[in-house]
């Protein structure tokens, strides 16, 4: 009996070293920068993002022989069921890990771990910013800076500084307003011109114009005068109007349809438009300022002959056709943060009230920069409508 108690003993006492040895070897095998076990996941991981990115490069090469030319919008997409339209191969083990944005597959930096960025660097994947969770129903992505992309829209260009720009299906394309502060959204009653009394009413399903500038940090307007289609001015009548460079800017119409006009151009689940309100208005002139200002020494909110067209354009603003009325974006000195011809070339109604009046904003090419700068305010009755008055559409992002 105790010869056999010492036979079981030395059996495991070898056990007991044979477990010792092999989990010495697994941390040294963990910690070695060799560890076949890390360095056989990486080849997987590598391999299935190549796969994705080939996959992603053919769906794209293929929408282009399909739509050539035509082909105005790239591929975006975060849900799993739309990627997997784009990548067949793609799995759920990463749908939290990749969208696609811009023809690109990109990660979220939150959700992929320290090794599997280094791996993605070395693939060349960017990151994106990802969408804060209490703004996933309307927004499609954000940009680096922090700028929230609606559904149904896509970045264009430039930065929160600089002018955010998207556009959406159909090519419309609108200006980023950044607003900080709550607070800093407000009118600016010192502005020349006539003062507001009161508003008329934002679109339907828009209670309040705060909150979306509340809850994303800023607001969209066009980055172009309402156009239309009408070959020659559009006229006093309703249709969806476009934010598109080249686009016959509409007159001749007078503030209700104006009004009901801007309100038709997008009304979706996420998305709603309609008229500048004054509120709008007047923080993008206090956003603009500092670039304004940089234009020469006279060049100021108040002044706009530097950056408008205008009677009196001057400097780098008097281009051949300035004093007259032009195109969408016919200029480019005529820009302000991506923002083209708030200053200048037609008046823009606004949704602000005078007594029985409404009230029209940014004076216009027939007009002196000095007496009509893009901070001015002037009137015209309800039926009021001339050859130098458009407008330009809000963008309202629904919060919910």
């Amino acid at each position: 009996m105790k010869n056999n108690k010492r036979g079981i003993s030395l059996i495991v006492l070898i056990v007991t070293i044979i477990v010792i040895i092999i989990l010495a070897a697994v941390v040294i095998l963990t910690l070695s920068k060799n560890n076949p076990v890390e360095s056989a996941r990486k080849a997987r991981f590598m391999e299935d993002v190549r796969s994705f990115q080939d996959e992603l490069a053919l769906s794209v090469s293929k929408d282009y022989v399909t739509k050539k030319e035509n082909r105005n919008d790239k591929f975006n997409a975060t849900e799993f069921d739309k990627i997997k339209e784009y990548i067949p191969s793609f799995t759920k083990d990463y749908k939290d890990k990749f969208t696609i944005q811009e023809d690109e597959l990109v990660y979220s930096k939150d959700n992929v771990t320290e090794n599997e960025k280094k791996w993605l660097d070395e693939l060349g994947i960017v990151t994106k910013a990802t969408v804060p969770n209490e703004w996933k129903e309307f927004i499609a992505s954000v940009t680096d800076d922090g700028v929230p992309v609606p559904k149904g829209f896509t970045y264009v260009e430039g930065t929160k500084e600089t002018g955010t720009v998207i556009k959406d299906e159909k090519g419309n394309e609108f200006v980023w307003i950044p607003v900080d502060n709550i607070n800093d959204y407000k009118k600016d009653t010192s502005f020349p011109g006539t003062v507001p009394e009161n508003d008329d009413s934002l679109p339907t399903g828009i209670t309040d114009e705060e909150s979306d500038v509340a809850k994303y940090g800023g607001f969209y307007i066009g980055r172009y005068e309402a156009g239309t289609s009408d070959e020659t001015y559009g006229g006093n009548k309703v249709e969806i109007p476009v934010s598109k460079k080249g686009a016959v800017v509409w007159i001749l119409i007078d503030y209700s349809n104006a009004k009901r006009s801007a309100e038709q151009m997008i009304s979706n689940s996420y998305v709603q438009t309609g008229l500048l309100t004054g509120k709008a208005w007047d923080t993008t002139c206090h956003w603009i300022e500092d670039y304004v200002e940089t234009i020469v020494d006279d060049s100021s909110l108040t002044d706009s002959r530097f950056y408008g067209n205008y009677s009196n354009s001057d400097g780098s603003a008097k281009v051949e056709g300035s004093g007259t009325k032009q195109t969408a974006g016919y200029s480019d000195a005529w820009k302000t943060k991506n923002i083209y011809d708030l200053a200048g070339n037609v008046w823009e109604w606004t949704n602000e009230i005078y007594s029985s009046s409404h009230i029209f904003r940014g004076g216009s090419y027939n007009y002196s920069a000095k007496s009509s700068p893009v901070s001015d305010r002037n009137n015209g009755n309800g039926s009021y409508s001339n050859y130098d008055v458009g407008f330009r559409v809000r963008l309202y992002i629904k919060t919910n």
